[in-house]
């Protein structure tokens, strides 16, 4: 199964903010300055929004190879001819056609295997000066399909040659004046933006970049807490009336949320009396608590804290008309808890 890494964009500027995703070179890549950033990912947000803005990303990388009038290079714009998906381990060759007439290249995986944790790229032994001569630029390009569009690189291959990447799972966030496909310089990409790294900088495979009013970044783990919040407390009166209260709870310090890791059932405590159903079990979450909480909310359902919780272990109670098989289905692991109510 493609893990998928979401990047929540929070816009607290003044203006709205073109936000763009970049993937960070490979090491073999890094210093080679005919190697060029090149992202057709863009998110407009505008200022304080309320909405769910994000950057979707599957980790299923692609490579791809082309020919066209425009030679690699900066602020030239490059879509590749073709594309493949890629996987760690394959050996890809391009073969690029010569001219006479201009023709674009395909592409195939070889029967060689690349070293572990690796992609490798190969040309052809193509006329690439006769090419050019006449006006035909092959490019070749590696990166990853994201649901707002590519995110990778773009150079210019040389003939008979082979490009042994080591895939880096770190994204550049940055607002500017980038356009779709048209290549960047590395070092104007980094300089202004917020790496984020994977799975380091996410928890659950979810972080957020904020965009602050002075213009810096921050990256945090997990969803953006008006959101986390609104996910699980479907009672809360409407979007405007969510950022208020969500803020309100959590940044007082009385609330907290997180993520459930187990859960243990007693079987000797559940009873059924006529409509109430009453049943006990024990949680472990993903972070410590920090305060002795009374209560928490899981899917819009409260449970009760019987003890003090110890760690990341809870002890709990439900008490209500909901069915037991009802309740107990919606702990899952990787379900959102709000922690309430502390002491």
């Amino acid at each position: 199964m493609v893990d998928t890494y979401t990047i929540y964009l929070v816009n607290k500027s003044a203006d709205t903010q073109l936000f763009w995703c970049f993937l960070a070179p490979p090491q073999e890549l890094v210093n080679d300055p005919k190697v060029y950033a090149n992202s057709s990912a863009n998110l407009a947000v505008r200022p304080n929004s309320v909405a769910s803005n994000y950057f979707q990303i599957p980790i299923q990388y692609l490579v791809g190879a082309g020919a066209s009038t425009n030679a690699v290079g900066l602020n030239v714009v490059v879509v590749s001819n073709v594309i493949n998906d890629a996987n760690l381990q394959d050996t890809w060759e391009a073969s690029y056609a010569n001219w006479p007439p201009n023709e674009g290249p395909t592409m195939a995986k070889t029967g060689v295997q690349a070293p572990a944790n690796t992609i490798a790229i190969a040309s052809n032994p193509y006329d690439k000066v006769n090419n050019e001569n006449n006006g035909w630029f092959a490019n070749q390009s590696f990166g990853i399909q994201s649901e707002a569009g590519f995110i990778g690189m773009t150079w210019d291959p040389a003939p008979n040659q082979t490009r042994t990447l080591t895939p880096k799972l770190t994204f550049y966030l940055a607002t500017g004046d980038y356009n779709s496909n048209a290549l960047a310089s590395w070092n104007d990409v980094s300089n202004d933006a917020q790496a984020v790294n994977a799975p380091g900088d996410f928890s659950y495979n979810k972080c957020t970049v904020t965009y602050s009013a002075s213009g810096t970044w921050s990256v945090t783990p997990g969803e953006p807490p008006t959101l986390a919040l609104a996910e699980d407390l479907d009672w809360f009166l409407s979007d405007a009336h969510n950022e208020l209260v969500a803020l309100a709870y959590l940044n007082k310090g009385k609330g907290e949320t997180d993520k459930l890791v187990s859960v243990h059932w007693d079987s000797t405590a559940s009873r059924v009396e006529g409509p109430e159903v009453f049943i006990t079990g024990t949680i472990t979450v993903a972070t410590a608590l920090t305060a002795a909480f009374t209560y928490f909310f899981i899917s819009g359902v409260k449970c009760d804290i019987r003890s003090r919780p110890s760690g990341t272990t809870v002890r709990f109670s439900y008490d209500g008309n909901q069915s037991a098989q009802h309740i107990k289905s919606l702990f899952t692991v990787g379900a959102s808890l709000i922690f309430g109510g502390a002491r």
